[in-house]
């Protein structure tokens, strides 16, 4: 008989009642898999629920608040067995990059399908090697000109498999993370569904789960310089 293994303990922290109450909802309809541990809805409240029910994921919201919230990101990351996932909406001005640094282990959108945020949840939370080595030490190797510099990288040999236009595509995305996938193609002059079978290819190549998880990606590992011309479409 298999051994059970323990639900993934969920915590949240927004300080709206509707987003909690749909997180809520998402995260407890997946047991035994995860379950919601504890709900904050203001930093203060959250360091000290933390501190108390030690959850596995903490999905962190930013929002209006007497404490500074990448502060309280990089106080929750210091316990490395917590790992924080900050839960943006498209439109919304999030840090990403200094959240990343002060120790969030991942990004996702708040508009994403249901199904890509539980396996945002799961994948940080098994993440332990490689890139996740950065992560994990709040990005402590970000160089000035912002990438991670991992010696060893074991990501070396994933990004060797790229094709110059997959490059050229991930740049374009950095360059404008909110571009529609129409205005993509029409910058790379290629067809939308391309865009799609190139976008599936990279995931697939890199090991990743979505356009936010690529973005994060390719911030980390460098590849938004412009190192080898595209290929023609």
């Amino acid at each position: 008989m298999p051994a059970r293994t323990n639900p993934i303990r969920v915590m949240l922290i927004d300080c709206r009642p509707l987003v909690l109450m749909g997180l809520h909802d998402l995260i407890n309809a997946r047991k035994p898999r995860m379950e919601v541990s504890g709900q904050a809805t203001t930093y203060a409240i959250a360091l000290e629920l933390a501190a108390q029910l030690r959850p596995d994921v903490i999905f962190f919201s930013f929002f209006p608040d007497a404490l500074d919230p990448l502060e309280v990101i990089a106080g929750l990351a210091r316990n490395a067995e917590m790992k924080v996932l900050v839960l943006k909406g498209l439109y919304e001005a999030v840090p990403v990059a200094q959240a990343i640094e002060a120790g969030a282990r991942g990004v996702v959108l708040a508009e994403a399908p249901t199904e890509s945020i539980t396996q945002a949840i799961i994948k940080v939370h098994h993440r332990d090697n490689g890139l996740d080595i950065a992560w994990a030490g709040g990005l402590s190797g970000y160089s000035a000109n912002g990438h991670a510099h991992v010696n060893g990288d074991p990501e070396h040999a994933k990004q060797a498999q790229l094709t110059l236009r997959e490059k050229e595509l991930i740049r374009t995305i950095v360059g404008d993370p909110s571009a529609k996938y129409m205005c993509i193609a029409a910058r790379l002059g290629i067809s939308e569904h391309t865009v799609h079978n190139h976008l599936s290819s990279i995931y697939h190549k890199l090991n990743l789960i979505n356009r936010t998880d690529l973005l994060m990606y390719a911030l980390k590992h460098g590849l938004t310089n412009r190192e080898e011309p595209p290929e023609s479409a």
